[in-house]
C-alpha cells in the first residue's frame, strides 16, 4: 500500500466519528426544540389566565349600629343574715341558780321558762307576811267593833268625844297596816316572779353562759336567745341605690347559689363615713336553711338612662387619650371601605360594652379583626 492514500479501515473510523457527532448534534437540537415548546406553551397558557389583583378586599363581619335609651346596670352588694330580735336573757334579781332548762340549739316557744333561781327566803318571807296581815285583820274586826260601840254612846251622852276618836283613829291605822302588808306581799310576789325568765318570743338558744350552782348578780348573761321566725339581711348599699329602694318592692337575696325574696323594712337616714354606704335591712322569711352570720348578696337592677349602642368587646379598639375607637364600613366612590369612629365606654357587661360617641343610627360596625385593617381599606361586607 503506497503512503499516499489513507487505508480504507481509517477511512471507515472517520466515518463513523462523523456520524456519532451529527446524531449527538441532532440530539441537542431536539432537547432544544422541546424546551422552546414548553416555554412557549406555558406563556400561551399564562396569557389564558388573568392576572391576579393587586389588594384583594377583605371580607369582614359587622353589625347594624341599634340606638337605645339606657342600659340595666346590675349591682350586687354583701349583707349578713340575722335575726330580727336578739337578747341575753338574764335575771333581775341576784340569787342562787337553781335550773337551767334549755341548751344550745334548742328551739322553745313564746312565754317558756327557761332558768329558775332559788326562791326559799321568798317563800318564807310571804308567809310571815300572810301571817301578819291575819294578825292585823283581827285587830282590824275589833276595833271596828269598838268603833261602832263607841259612837253608839257617845250618840246618848254615856261616852266623851276622846274615847270615840281613840276609836275610829284605830281603825284607821289598822287599815293602812294592813295595806302596807299587802304591798309588801305583792313585792314580794313580783321577786318570786323574777325569780324566773321567760322566753319574751320564740326562738332558738344561741348560748348558754351560766349552769346550775352558780350564784348571780342581777343582770348577769344567762342565755342568748335569736328569734328564729322572722329573719333580715343587714346591707350596706350605695347613695344611688338606696335612693331607689321602696318598700313596695320584692328583692333579690342570694346565698349559697339560691335565691330568696326580700322586702326592705328599713333604710337608715345617715351615711356610714367608713364605707360611704347606707345601711338597709331585709326581711328574709323564707331563708330559713341560711345559718345566722352567713353571706347574703343583695342582687339589685337599676336603669341607667343615656343614649349609646351594645357592641361586642372584640370591636373595640384602644385610642388616644383614653378615648376607644371602632371600625364602621362607609361607602365612597361606590365601594364599601372602612372608617374609624372615637367611642366612650359607659358600661361593660360580660363579653359586651355599651358605648356612645360619633356612631350614627344604622352605622354598620366591624365585629373582629380590627388589628387587620385601617381607616380607606376596601373590604367586603359578609352576609349577614
Amino acid at each position: 500500500m503506497s503512503r499516499g492514500k489513507p487505508d480504507r479501515s481509517e477511512r471507515a473510523r472517520g466515518w463513523r466519528k462523523l456520524a456519532r457527532g451529527g446524531a449527538m448534534a441532532l440530539t441537542g437540537l431536539t432537547f432544544v426544540g422541546l424546551m422552546g415548546a414548553g416555554i412557549a406553551g406555558l406563556h400561551i397558557r399564562a396569557s389564558a389566565e388573568a392576572p391576579p389583583e393587586a389588594n384583594p378586599a377583605v371580607t369582614v363581619s359587622y353589625r347594624t349600629a341599634r340606638f337605645e335609651d339606657g342600659y340595666i346596670v346590675t349591682e350586687r352588694f354583701a349583707g349578713r343574715l340575722e335575726p330580727a330580735r336578739q337578747t341575753r336573757l338574764a335575771f333581775e334579781r341576784a340569787g342562787l341558780v337553781t335550773e337551767v332548762l334549755f341548751d344550745e340549739g334548742d328551739r322553745i316557744a313564746a312565754g317558756t321558762v327557761v332558768a329558775r333561781l332559788d326562791t326559799a327566803q321568798l317563800k318564807a318571807r310571804r308567809t310571815q307576811l300572810l301571817a301578819q296581815r291575819r294578825e292585823l285583820q283581827a285587830r282590824l274586826d275589833l276595833a271596828k267593833v269598838t268603833l261602832t260601840r263607841q259612837q253608839s254612846l257617845q250618840s246618848k251622852g254615856w261616852q266623851s268625844i276622846q274615847r270615840f276618836d281613840e276609836a275610829r283613829f284605830s281603825v284607821a291605822e289598822l287599815t293602812a297596816s294592813i295595806a302596807r302588808i299587802n304591798a309588801t306581799i305583792q313585792s314580794v310576789d313580783i321577786d318570786l316572779e323574777k325569780s324566773e325568765i321567760r322566753a319574751p318570743f320564740a326562738g332558738t338558744i344561741a348560748a348558754r353562759s351560766i349552769d346550775e350552782g352558780a350564784i348571780v348578780n342581777a343582770g348577769t348573761g344567762i342565755l342568748e336567745l335569736l328569734e328564729a321566725d322572722v329573719r333580715q339581711v343587714r346591707v350596706g348599699v350605695s347613695v344611688d341605690a338606696a335612693e331607689a329602694l321602696s318598700t313596695d318592692q320584692v328583692y333579690n337575696l342570694r346565698s349559697g347559689g339560691r335565691t330568696y325574696p326580700g322586702r326592705l323594712i328599713s333604710k337608715r337616714a345617715d351615711l356610714q363615713t367608713g364605707t360611704r354606704t347606707v345601711t338597709a335591712l331585709f326581711e328574709a322569711r323564707s331563708a330559713t336553711d341560711v345559718p345566722f352570720g352567713d353571706i347574703v348578696e343583695l342582687v339589685l337592677e337599676r336603669r341607667v338612662k343615656s343614649r349609646g349602642v351594645w357592641l361586642p368587646t372584640t370591636a373595640l379598639s384602644e385610642g388616644r387619650k383614653g378615648l376607644w375607637t371602632v371600625l364602621t364600613v362607609v361607602q365612597r366612590d361606590g365601594k364599601p371601605v372602612i372608617a374609624r369612629e372615637a367611642v366612650e365606654v359607659l358600661h361593660v357587661e360580660a363579653q359586651r360594652v355599651f358605648v356612645r360617641g360619633t356612631l350614627r343610627q344604622d352605622a354598620r360596625i366591624v365585629l373582629d379583626g380590627t388589628n387587620r385593617l385601617i381607616p380607606g381599606q376596601r373590604v367586603a361586607l359578609a352576609t349577614q
